[in-house]
């Protein structure tokens, strides 16, 4: 049976607007703390009259995707990479993700291991609303056929191998050609990728509800070329021009080796992914909680 709503949540929604009767656990591998709470937050959802079903984050896709279905929220207890990975595997299905973090940065899961009792209480009270994310599509095209594609909610990257020596790209947006370059790779990043690899290489922080995506350069040679901020209906186009050792990686997770003349198309995806957060305005606090803005000189008061 169906659980789930059949179209995409509305960004703002309430916690109390959704059906929250069965909940998807969803375990960080290896993890035995994380294994532990979810064991506690099933007894605990049991006491509260509500079904729950717990599950390894490695499960296979279909069985997954087959256990969404029967679930109206799927709580993930792991860091930023197990939410991200489960995320990519639950695309199209538009059921809401909350995350408790045993992780060891938290950007996107935001409850701790010790408050998760606090946090589903004021999940049932309405304390939460939906916040909805476009992720990316891309496409590896190589002798006019799609050999990989798929969906990166974090960022798709085409960078050097293993051998620390530049790659060679040609670059084109919207089918118009803009530069060849020599660079250590390419960045396309979602908004809610922003303060990931692409911030690492001085790439524009954007706030990750925003319906865009983000082209960043690793150290470009001899040109200037900033970061670009692109609407949704722009396409990325990359074309390797040489035979160097080039990777293609998704959300730093999965990689695919690209060859001479491959072309990666990359653009906003069709559909979005909806998280429960308790603050809107989450992005804000976090960055300066995570050391993405730190104070200036002078005084500061609240």
């Amino acid at each position: 049976m169906n659980k789930i709503p059949t179209k995409e949540i509305a960004n703002g929604t309430k916690s109390t607007d959704l059906i929250l009767d069965s909940f998807l656990l969803v375990v960080k591998e290896n993890n035995q703390e994380a294994h532990q709470t979810a064991e506690e937050i099933q007894s605990w959802l049991q006491l509260q009259q509500k079904k729950s079903t717990i599950v390894n984050a490695f499960v296979d896709e279909f069985k997954l995707q087959n256990l969404a279905y029967q679930h109206n929220i799927v709580i993930v207890l792991g860091g930023d990479g197990t939410i991200l990975g489960i995320s990519r595997r639950l695309y199209q299905i538009p059921i809401p993700i909350l995350g408790i973090n045993f992780g060891k940065v938290g950007f996107l899961a935001e409850i701790s291991p010790e408050n998760w009792k606090e946090a589903l209480t004021n999940l049932f009270n309405g304390k939460y609303q939906i916040q909805n994310y476009t992720p990316l599509h891309f496409e590896h095209i190589r002798d006019n056929k799609i050999i990989h594609s798929g969906i990166a909610i974090n960022d798709v990257v085409i960078a050097r191998g293993f051998v620390a020596r530049a790659i060679y790209i040609a670059l084109s947006i919207d089918n118009i050609f803009l530069s060849d370059l020599h660079c250590d790779g390419l960045i396309c990043s979602a908004p809610l990728g922003a303060t990931a690899y692409a911030a690492s290489s001085h790439g524009p922080l954007a706030f990750p509800s925003l319906d865009a995506h983000i082209l960043t350069p690793i150290s470009p040679f001899a040109g200037a070329f900033p970061p670009l901020v692109m609407p949704r209906e722009s396409i990325i186009q990359i074309k390797v021009l040489d035979n160097r050792e080039t990777a293609i990686t998704i959300d730093g997770q999965d990689a695919y080796h690209a060859e001479l003349n491959d072309i990666l198309n990359v653009k906003s995806a069709n559909h979005k992914i909806s998280m429960l957060v308790s603050d809107p305005y989450w992005f804000w606090k976090r960055l300066g909680d995570r050391g993405f803005i730190m104070p200036g000189p002078g005084k500061y008061t609240r």
